[in-house]
């Protein structure tokens, strides 16, 4: 873990002279509200703010200045010089600009550019910040063959030593297209090797002797990424020029590109630009350049929680895994609770005279908001299967379909009908009249029968139900099919129901329970696989650990459990930190194929829910009157 000491010599801003701050991580994430300094800090990091100069007769940004600031940073005692530092922002990849088809005469020209600033003494990154990335990565190539004489060389050394490098020319704050570049030196390369080996009538030339094609590393990131476009697989020279403009292309269910179909990159949203430019940053191989920290600067603004995934699989493979350090400032809960364990949060706040303005938070301050954020951005990451899951229409050829909240209790109810059919009672309820609902997974694997792609949590659940009623109110013939919704008891939820029209719902019983404790503790403490279900009276509301097991204690989730009579599923770890927590789910599908022995008088409890159920069947036997 690398330690980043800033230290501001000047007053800027909101800082004071001497303000100073240490941070700890590989990728460290900045949070704080609007106004509380961060992108002030990402400034005093680098030692420069970028400030765009308007064209007053066009209204639009002209040219860029910067303002240096005073400031010293340090990893792990080291100084570092502000030339390492990387920066970017959201704002740099609105405009992206087309990938061109670079030309020899193009490289020339970026030979050209350099060789200009060189004669000029301008080749030194502190006195062309705005260039600095390509004044280092000039004076290293020639250093490497010349030395540190590589100042005396002549002009013709000069550029006949970069055109034999990939050397780009470009600018140091804003994206420009280093694409055909790239494209273009490595296809040069290939054809010059090619050309060499023909000469001699030696072996074919081997490719990939010049590691992985660009194009290609793109579109391996791009899978990775599960972007839905790629780069061609080949790109060729024909007399020392690329045959063709490097483009995206959209790409079939196979992954096949569809030569009809051109992504251009404006058309891209601004999420996929800001993805696309890290991406092709990504290939200046930026470790060559000696680069130690990279700043983005709330670059994840525009970013949906998939390309949130991606932003961090793009920054451990190019970066974090590479020694480089990467700050990011956010205000993106997204961000927050998508980000890799190895993560350290600061939160930054406004100028005041009782506290830092930087303060470390502790990573399980977030876990709640990482599960559930988790769980969902998963669920809707498969478009196909969530239009499937929202458009499911839950239907029976019975016309009846009871739906328990929660994708366990149909299981427990199940359980306890076959119970009481052992006994002949409560024939008339058929298990085919419950919804037997749960995940994609669920029904593929068809647990314990799982049929519909649905997970009806409470709210869920009563959202349908109020749907069922509305769609019920001009319809008389959908009346005729019976709704009955069966909800725990332990919240105050108001529960949908509208009798005449065929939907009905209840809580079971007791009041201020979920469907586990209508089992007894014996059976709900009951060992599968090492894991049980907890129940929170059995830990200390101080220790949070175990009242009997001492070497058992809760993790963060379910801690407000904790002295309360209710069920613990999750994170009870032993002293090997291992989780000896078993699941609702593993406890239901226990429960549904006998593999825990149940009383009678737990199956008993059961039994107001199918009077409940059998009062509100339709009666299907005619009624004989009395004459």
């Amino acid at each position: 873990m690398n330690e980043i000491n800033i230290r501001l010599n000047q007053k800027y801003k909101s800082f004071d002279n001497g303000f100073n701050a240490s941070l700890q991580g590989q990728i460290i994430i900045l949070s704080g509200i609007n106004g509380s300094g961060k992108s002030q800090l990402i400034n005093i990091i680098k030692g420069r703010e970028q400030r765009d100069i308007e064209d007053p007769r066009h209204h639009q940004r002209s040219s860029t200045s910067h303002i240096i600031i005073n400031s010293t940073v340090e990893i792990n005692g080291v100084k570092i010089d502000q030339k390492r530092i990387e920066s970017k922002s959201f704002k740099d990849n609105i405009n992206l600009p087309e990938i061109s088809l670079s030309t020899s005469a193009q490289s020339s020209q970026s030979v050209n550019q350099a060789y200009a600033q060189f004669v000029n003494g301008n080749l030194d990154p502190n006195k062309s910040p705005q260039f600095a990335s390509s004044c280092i990565k000039a004076i290293n190539i020639l250093k490497d063959k010349f030395g540190v004489h590589y100042k005396d060389i002549s002009e013709a050394d000069f550029k006949s030593t970069l055109r034999q490098s990939d050397f780009i020319w470009r600018n140091e704050d804003q994206f420009t297209d280093i694409i055909g570049f790239l494209f273009y030196n490595h296809a040069m390369a290939i054809a010059q090797g090619r050309q060499e080996a023909g000469r001699k009538y030696g072996p074919p030339f081997d490719e990939t002797s010049l590691g992985i094609a660009p194009w290609n590393e793109l579109n391996n990131l791009f899978s990775d990424l599960k972007l839905e476009y790629r780069f061609k697989e080949n790109y060729e020279i024909i007399h020392a020029e690329l045959t063709e403009t490097p483009r995206l292309y959209s790409i079939d269910k196979d992954s096949n590109i569809i030569e009809s179909e051109i992504r251009t990159l404006k058309d891209l949203s601004d999420g996929e630009k800001t993805i696309i430019s890290l991406c092709f940053t990504s290939l200046r191989k930026i470790e060559k350049e000696s680069k130690a920290l990279l700043l983005l600067d709330e670059l994840d603004a525009v970013l949906n929680p998939s390309l949130t995934e991606s932003l961090f699989i793009v920054l451990k493979k190019y970066y974090v895994d590479k020694g480089i350090t990467v700050i990011i400032t956010t205000h993106s809960s997204a961000t927050i609770s998508l980000a890799p364990n190895n993560s350290t949060f600061y939160e930054v706040f406004k100028k005041n005279d009782f506290t830092s303005r930087i303060i470390e938070v502790n990573q399980d301050e977030y876990k709640e908001l990482q599960k559930v954020n988790k769980r969902f951005y998963d669920k809707i990451e498969n478009q196909s299967q969530r239009i499937k899951y929202l458009e499911t229409d839950l239907d029976s050829d019975d016309g009846i379909l009871i739906i328990t909240e929660g994708k366990t209790d149909w299981k427990y109810i199940l359980g306890a009908l076959q119970y009481f059919h052992s006994k002949d009672e409560f024939t008339c309820i058929k298990e085919k009249f419950f919804c037997k609902h749960g995940s994609q997974k669920d029904c593929d694997s068809k647990v314990c029968g799982t049929t519909h792609f649905a997970e009806f949590s409470e709210a869920q659940l009563n959202n349908y139900l109020r749907s069922e009623i509305d769609l019920r109110a001009g319809d008389t013939e959908r009346r005729k099919k019976v709704r009955i919704g069966i909800f725990d008891s332990d919240t105050d939820i108001k529960i949908k129901k509208k009798p005449e029209y065929g939907v009905h719902s209840f809580k079971i019983q007791p009041n201020g329970i979920s469907t586990e404790f209508l089992f007894d503790d014996s059976e709900i403490k009951s060992e599968i696989k090492g894991q049980r279900l907890f129940i929170g009276d059995e830990f200390n509301v101080k220790s949070f650990r175990h009242i009997t097991h001492q070497n058992l204690n809760l993790g963060n989730g379910p801690q407000n459990k904790a002295g309360k009579r209710a069920i613990i599923d999750c994170d009870v770890y032993n002293e090997l930190h291992e989780n000896k927590a078993l699941s609702k789910e593993n406890f239901s599908q226990a429960i549904y194929h006998r593999n825990i022995k149940i009383k009678e008088e737990s199956w008993e409890r059961f039994r107001h829910i199918f009077e409940q159920i059998a009062k509100l069947l339709p009666v299907t036997e005619p009624i004989e009157e009395n004459i």
